[in-house]
Order: C-alpha cells, then structure tokens, then sequence
C-alpha cells in the first residue's frame, strides 16, 4: 500500500479510510413512542384531537367561569347572538351559551359512559369467545346475533322513555345495545392472538385461563379496542341524539345536545335559529372530531404501517 502525504502535510494511507469523527446512534423507542409518533404525523386527528380538548374545556370550565347559569333568567328575551348573550337568548330570557355549556357536559358524559362501559364488557366478552372457540364461541356469537337483530333505537327509546330522567341509567341502557361491535372486533383479534408464541409459553408455566386473558391477551390487542373506544363515543353521541329528538331521551329538567336541538328546532322555522344551529354545531364538532382521533389512531397502531421513523 503506497503512502501519500496530504496538503496540510498529514500521512494517510491510499484507498485506506479515516476514522470517522462521529458515531452513529439509533435512539431506541418503544411501541407506544412509535405510536404517537405516527399519530403526530396525522395532522387532521391531532388538530380533531386539540377540537376535542376545546369542546371538553368549553363543557367543563365554561360553565364555572361564565356569569349565567342555564336556569338563569334575563329580561333579554329571544335576543340574537350579541356580546352579551354569544349564543343568544331564548323566549324565556335564557343565555343560550350556558344552555349549550350545560347540554355538551351532559352529551359528552352520557358518550363516555357508554363508550366506556360498552368497550369493557364488549372486550371482555369478545376476548373469553374467541380465547375459549368451540361451543363456548358458538353460544356466545350467537348472543351477539341476536342483540344485533333488536332494533336499537327502537329499544333506546321504549326504555329511554322510563329512563330518560336518570342519565347514567340511560347511558347504561344505550350500552347495553352497543357493545357487539367490541366483541365481534376483539374476537377476531383474539382468535389469532392466542396462538401466538408467548401464550404457549404461558400455559406451560401454568398460568390460568382468567391470567393469559387479561395479562396477556387483552393487553396485546389494546390497539383496535382503543379505536373502538372513540368509535362508540362518536355512536352514543348520535344515538342519545336521535332519541332526544324523538322525545324518549334525555328528560327536563336535564339538558342535553340532543334536547336542545329538539327544542330549538321550531325556534328555527320561526327565525331564532341561534337556538337550533349552536347545539347542533356541537354534535357534529363531538361525532366529527372523534371520528378523525380514530382514524389517527387506527393508522398509528395499525403495524403494517411503515411511515418514517426517523
């Protein structure tokens, strides 16, 4: 090998390289970093997901901070949006705003209840079918067919009727009608889940049944059954809508997005549409934006995905 010497006077050796000045590092980062990376990425489910911490803020802080109350009265009576009344007033002198405040806390958490309890017992209804097979999968899926016959919002609306005053009942009856799409999700994951490698592994260490489901398979399937959770969020606000307006959900002296858009829609073909268009906004601001999160999320969990990592 022939020496050569450098301008500045420096021996190398030819066709040799020099020790490179830095080095090269791959930071490591777990499947939950990699997750929100993606879901960073997805720019309308994180400006939906900004939406949402708004409308949550604006349910939950508004009414603290805003000087009327929804049962408080003004002599401001069927006043358009103004600087006063954002939202406007209806006939009885009522701030529309803090009417809407009101209505949004009550709709988001009937739709959180619902999501919350129909994804749980949907989960775990889905993941002991699918973990079990055989008979046990047969009746079980079967249940679900049936449930899924029943006209929902028929049923909503006959028990809504009777538990329309009492929104946490309500919110359990509506739960009771939605959680088959969980299950039937969760089953098709489980069913290839549970034969994995690491579940073998536990049920040769002796773990039981009750611990390879909840330790080992649940946790593993944990993406779909998030997405879901949004899903039925976005569900339950609609639904609780449509019975509203058809009179069988939430009942006076509660306020709910849904009774407000029943209530206001007559004010609106008698040109005070304030009072029809505001609530209204706000379902399709709560279904829209929730959607758009479960999109986000579907696409960062999904691990087919091979956006950048960098």
């Amino acid at each position: 090998m022939i020496d050569a010497v450098t301008p500045g006077g420096e021996d190398i050796l030819q066709g040799g390289t020099e020790p490179p000045d830095r080095e090269f590092a791959v930071e490591a980062r777990n499947q939950w970093q990699l997750v929100f990376r993606r879901f960073r990425q997805h720019k309308l489910a994180v400006a939906s997901l900004v939406v949402l911490f708004l409308v949550i803020l604006f349910a939950t802080v508004g009414p603290v901070v805003w000087k009327y109350g929804p049962n408080d009265f003004t002599n401001d009576f069927s006043v358009g949006p103004s600087l006063s009344h954002p939202f406007g007033t209806d006939s009885n002198g009522a701030d529309h705003m803090a009417q809407v405040m009101a209505g949004t806390q009550l709709s988001l958490k009937i739709a959180f209840t619902v999501a919350i309890a129909g994804t749980f017992f949907g989960s775990i209804y889905g993941a002991v079918s699918g973990f079990y097979r055989g008979i046990t999968d047969t009746l079980m899926m079967r249940l679900v067919d049936l449930v899924l016959t029943i006209p929902a919002l028929a049923v909503g609306a006959l028990l809504g009727k009777k538990f329309g005053n009492n929104w946490a009942l309500l919110a359990i009856v509506l739960a009771g009608l939605l959680w088959t799409g969980s299950a039937r999700v969760v089953r098709g994951q489980v069913l290839s889940v549970r034969e994995k490698e690491y579940i073998e592994a536990a049920r040769a260490l002796g773990a039981t049944d009750r611990r390879i489901i909840f330790r080992h398979i649940i946790p593993n399937v944990a993406g779909p059954i998030i997405v879901l959770f949004t899903l039925l969020v976005a569900t339950a606000v609609l639904t609780e809508t449509a019975l509203s307006y058809l009179g069988f959900g939430v009942q006076f002296p509660d306020i709910s997005l849904g009774s407000l858009v029943t209530a206001g829609e007559t004010a609106a073909t008698g040109g005070r549409g304030w009072l029809f268009y505001f609530p209204g906004l706000f379902i399709i601001l709560i279904a829209l934006t929730v959607n758009f999160i479960g999109d986000g999320l579907r696409d960062a969990l999904d691990p087919t995905q091979t956006k950048a990592r960098a």
